[in-house]
């Protein structure tokens, strides 16, 4: 009875450290994005294409559409999926603001707001891996 007890505490043990080790999943969305965006209220899909260089948890790139080009920046959650990108266009007259969700390693869909008052859905395909 003692060897059984031993061996079931030990069985526990080993099954405890064994789930610790394990590791979360790291996303990378570094690479080149293209996306469509639809803005609520209004039935016109628009697209736009992104390029981002992740660096640990931080995001930079720049991303064009109709509105013009854009610099963005972000973080994409340590633990999860989830990631929000920040843009400001060059002249400064435009600003958006997206919070995504990363389906797999190359695909995103997000809602997003922008300093027009102004909000809408995004969905998003990696094309290329850089």
């Amino acid at each position: 009875m003692k060897k059984l007890i031993m061996l079931a505490v030990a069985t526990i043990a080993i099954g405890l450290i064994a789930g610790c080790t394990s590791s979360p999943k790291h996303y990378n969305m570094t690479g080149s994005w293209k996306y469509t965006f639809e803005e609520s209220g209004k039935s016109e899909v628009q697209n736009g294409s992104m390029t981002i260089a992740q660096e640990s948890y931080k995001l930079r790139g720049k991303c064009n559409d109709s509105f013009g080009e854009f610099d963005i920046s972000g973080t994409i959650a340590e633990t999860n999926p989830t990631f929000l990108i920040e843009g400001k266009r060059n002249d400064g007259k435009r600003s958006f603001r997206l919070n995504g969700l990363l389906s797999s390693d190359d695909k995103f869909e997000g809602t997003y707001t922008t300093d027009q008052n102004t909000s809408g859905t995004m969905k998003g395909k990696k094309t290329t891996a850089d």
